[in-house]
């Protein structure tokens, strides 16, 4: 009889350690499981309005019709490394149109993604710009402003306008720059004149129909001194919607 009952011990032990055994061995399975898919796991996020650093002759080439910046999407498994590349100032990669052996013209440029980190991948939306290459070429050119009826305060007249700059010199293509009028120099729509008025004004080169052409403006800002006088009643009734000055008025 007790040989049977240290038979039945032996053999109980021997199940349960069984049992502890199978058990161990399926949670640590488990957990090296969970383990491998934590470390496979990736995460994707989307950068809007990220530039493009475009790599040409800028002394003597001007370069325009392109978006300027693109959107990105980054997946990779460290949230570490790709949170560091969301962030504008602590970003390492970058987005790279190569025009050093583009001729004049127009033409299909693909985007690159250079320095991107190790772990990450990167899809950029448009991976194609479109550009027209042109022979930079210079001028000075004078410098208007439009003034409308309703940045005038009533019973108000301007009497004489003035700029920092009466000129500037524009950069843009051989062909842009013969289309090229004068240079506006842009008020801010809110401002009202109601008397003596000083602002600094940005300045854009437009055709006589007063459509923006691309361009460089050197400065590209300027002073706007405007002094005014009371309106007579018969100089305000007959007072035009919209008046173009110029230096010389």
């Amino acid at each position: 009889m007790k040989n049977y009952k240290r038979i039945w011990y032996i053999l109980s032990s021997i199940f349960f350690a069984l049992i502890l055994f199978v058990y161990a061995t399926s949670t640590n399975y488990q957990n090296n499981s969970n383990v491998r898919q934590n470390r496979s796991e990736t995460y994707t996020n989307t950068i809007t309005n990220v530039p493009i650093d475009v790599k040409y002759d800028s002394d003597e080439y001007f370069i325009s019709g392109f978006s300027s910046e693109v959107s990105v999407s980054l997946t990779g498994s460290n949230r570490v490394t790709l949170a560091s590349e969301m962030q504008e100032s602590t970003r390492k990669f970058k987005i790279v149109a190569d025009l050093t052996n583009v001729k004049i013209g127009i033409s299909e440029v693909k985007l690159s993604i250079n320095n991107l980190p190790s772990g990450l991948t990167a899809t950029v939306n448009p991976d194609k710009i479109t550009v027209k290459v042109g022979k930079r070429v210079s001028k000075s050119v004078s410098v208007q402003t439009t003034i409308t009826e309703s940045q005038v305060a009533q019973g108000i007249q301007i009497s004489n306008i003035s700029f920092g700059d009466s000129k500037v010199t524009v950069f843009s293509d051989e062909d842009y720059m013969e289309r090229i009028d004068h240079v506006e120099a842009v008020l801010p729509e809110s401002d009202v004149i109601s008397g003596h008025y000083t602002a600094v004004a940005t300045l854009k080169a437009v055709d006589s129909n007063g459509t923006v052409i691309p361009s460089v403006i050197s400065p590209y800002e300027t002073t706007v001194k405007i002094t005014t006088k009371t309106a007579s009643s018969s100089s305000s009734s007959t007072s035009s919607s919209s008046t173009n000055y110029s230096s010389s008025h």
